[in-house]
């Protein structure tokens, strides 16, 4: 007796169950079918995902951090007298001279997280009333547009994946009733056909 060679491919198809072994039940080939649709849904979810979170989200913070940008107005200052920061908080104070939007000299205390020194530069934002302020916070659209993206797939992922396992242990109750049956009708378990 031989034993047939099969390919990888071929392989592939007994264990998905695309051959045409006639001990396939049609709850067996029921289930490949809804697992490539689910798969498929999956995969239909990534350019969607992409198309419509990702740009918009994308888009929107680049609006956002430029609508806030807009609201404030760097202007460049000089450190007249800087504190030495702590190693534990590497916040530093500095006292620092700039011209203010209406053009005249002004002095303010500026804290940054770099090392400043005296005659050194460094830039302050004011607002519309030409008060110094807190720097505008850096924009990442990028990051928050893959992360609402990522959240999206995840949530595609975990919805496909619980409908496969949903799926498959309601065709693994069915086949088990179905194999109970026939076992009941078995010649040798004393069953109808005795």
């Amino acid at each position: 007796m031989s034993v047939r060679q099969t390919g990888p491919l071929r392989r592939t198809c007994r264990r998905a169950g695309l051959d045409r072994n006639p001990m396939r039940r049609p709850e067996d080939r029921m289930q490949t079918v809804l697992a490539a649709l689910l798969l498929l849904a999956f995969l239909a979810s990534l350019p969607l995902a992409a198309l419509l979170v990702a740009g918009p989200v994308y888009r929107a913070e680049v609006r956002a951090a430029a609508a806030e940008q807009a609201k404030l107005h760097p202007v460049r200052a000089t450190v007249l007298t800087a504190e030495h920061a702590p190693l534990y908080a590497p916040v530093s104070s500095a006292t620092v001279r700039y011209t203010g939007l209406d053009g005249a000299e002004r002095t303010s205390v500026h804290r940054a997280t770099g090392l400043l020194t005296p005659g050194g530069a460094v830039t302050v934002w004011l607002n519309a009333a030409g008060e110094p302020v807190e720097p505008p916070p850096p924009a990442r659209p990028l990051g928050r547009a893959v992360l609402l993206t990522a959240g999206v797939l995840l949530t595609a992922l975990l919805l496909c994946g619980g409908g496969y396992l949903a799926l498959r242990f309601v065709f693994d109750r069915k086949r088990s009733r179905a194999w109970d049956r026939e076992w009941a009708r078995a010649p040798w378990a004393g069953g109808a056909g005795a």
